[in-house]
């Protein structure tokens, strides 16, 4: 698609799945998990193209960089409200309409599940009120509510308690006890996504009226090509904002993964220069900026980075490195209050960045409220083996990618089978002997090729940049 600018949407928010006690990032339960759902948009007829990214996660201070004079900054003292805001959970291709989903978001343990009842996805505390069992680990009944599987309670959709078998038919209604009911979210569909509002007080039920998610038009513009994804990444919140908001980034970070557009003037082998990026206006629901070249950008506080890109081309792989957690740690042993002491940015593609970094300090005291859910202190950094995983961090909560997952591996069995059962039907047979064992190679060869193929499509493998 030669000359057409290509939107990019990604969608990190402060989203985690309950269920990391499996295998590899058990220990970031309490620090944000980022659960970053993109969508690479192409426009089929106009040149021109955007780049989307939604976020969440934690703390920070006032940038070094003098802001520019054209700045305007919205002083009213106002404090940002963390938990009066739409947060994305998950793309709904990605959802099983048959079963229960556990996620935490801002700390809160929400389980997710289509009501076929009322034909849309609910969000409820992952709790049953009974003995708080967590209600992601039961199922939908026939009837099509969410039955606990600790003692059978069931909810429909509006969180009322429909059924308790123990109690007596003959006795109290208990299950009409308002005690009896599960804590139920305002939720909604969104640009394809699941959003719900991180308050299940009643007064909140019809928030959807007075205030919606954040809107980015080209999302539901038919006459883009929109190609979605998700990831689970173990950095804090504005650890992960700086990267999506940082251009100038890409063509090292990323070198040899994707390509970028050359340079007018070559000054190294990857292409770096000058990125003049600018915040025109900052207030309380985010801030508005340039990016020279490559259009403009928009922060929707606290989930939506929004921008105006140039046409980037991906070959097709990606790459999460473990940088952003070892800055993390890093930027928290000088205190939350002293970024700028940390970090040196005196350039221009810095911008974002800083703007970012002083919307939080300004409007939000330099980190997210956890409202006591989260402590503050890091846990160790993970092996790279787990920390880039791909299997955990994507493949397994990606409905189409673990259905090609187990397709693959399915099809590497059957040629492995194949292969034995060449060999075994030439020894019986002992006629085209040579053929079969032929087959039998090609087989075996074929398995393994598969087996490669697997491996570094669907699991961990290094990037060592020093040697690309």
């Amino acid at each position: 698609m030669v000359g057409v600018r290509t939107p990019y949407v990604c969608i990190p928010s402060l989203v985690s799945e309950t269920q990391f006690d499996k295998p590899k990032l058990k220990s970031f339960q309490f620090n944000p998990i980022n659960c970053s759902s993109f969508s690479r948009i192409h426009q089929k007829t106009s040149s021109k193209s955007k780049l989307f990214t939604t976020i969440s996660s934690s703390p920070s201070s006032v940038p070094t960089v003098t802001p520019e004079p054209e700045l305007e900054v919205d002083s009213q003292g106002e404090k940002f409200d963390w938990y009066a805001q739409w947060y994305p959970i998950m793309l709904v291709c990605d959802l099983d309409k048959r079963v229960p989903h556990a996620k935490r978001v801002m700390g809160l343990d929400i389980v997710l599940w289509w009501d076929r009842n009322e034909t849309t996805w609910k969000v409820f505390g992952d709790a049953c009120p009974h003995r708080l069992a967590p209600l992601s680990e039961g199922r939908i009944d026939q009837w099509g509510r969410l039955q606990c599987v600790y003692h059978g309670w069931c909810f429909n959709g509006s969180g009322d308690c429909k059924f308790i078998p123990q109690a007596s038919p003959d006795g109290p209604p208990v299950h009409t006890f308002k005690k009896a009911c599960a804590a139920v979210y305002p939720s909604t569909v969104h640009h394809d996504i699941v959003w719900f509002w991180p308050n299940s007080d009643p007064q909140y039920k019809d928030i959807i009226t007075k205030k919606q998610p954040p809107t980015i038009p080209e999302l539901d513009d038919p006459s883009f090509i929109k190609l979605t994804g998700c990831r689970d990444i173990p950095y804090g919140y504005e650890i992960l904002i700086e990267n999506l908001m940082d251009p100038a980034h890409v063509t090292y970070a990323h070198y040899g993964i994707i390509r970028t557009r050359p340079p007018k003037v070559k000054a190294d082998r990857e292409g770096g220069c000058p990125v003049e990026l600018s915040v025109k206006k900052l207030g309380i629901d985010g801030f508005l900026g340039d990016q020279d070249q490559y259009g403009t950008n928009k922060f929707i506080a606290p989930c939506v980075s929004y921008a105006y890109s140039s046409p980037v081309v991906d070959k097709g792989e990606g790459i999460v490195s473990s940088d952003g957690t070892e800055k993390e740690h890093k930027i928290m042993d000088t205190g939350l209050a002293n970024w700028q002491k940390a970090c040196f940015v005196p350039t221009k593609s810095d911008a974002f960045v800083v703007g970012f970094r002083r919307w939080l300090k300004k409007y939000a005291g330099g980190q997210v409220d956890w409202r006591g859910k989260y402590s503050g202190a890091l846990p160790p950094t993970p092996p790279r083996e787990e920390l880039m995983d791909r299997y955990w961090s994507h493949v397994v909560s990606c409905r189409s990618c673990s259905a090609a997952y187990n397709r693959f591996n399915a099809l590497e069995v059957v040629l492995q089978v194949a292969s034995l059962a060449s060999i075994g039907i030439a020894a019986a047979t002992k006629q085209n002997v040579k053929v079969m064992v032929a087959v039998a190679v090609l087989c075996f060869a074929g398995s393994k090729w598969l087996a490669h193929f697997i491996y570094k499509n669907f699991h961990y493998h290094d990037h060592n940049h020093a040697l690309h």
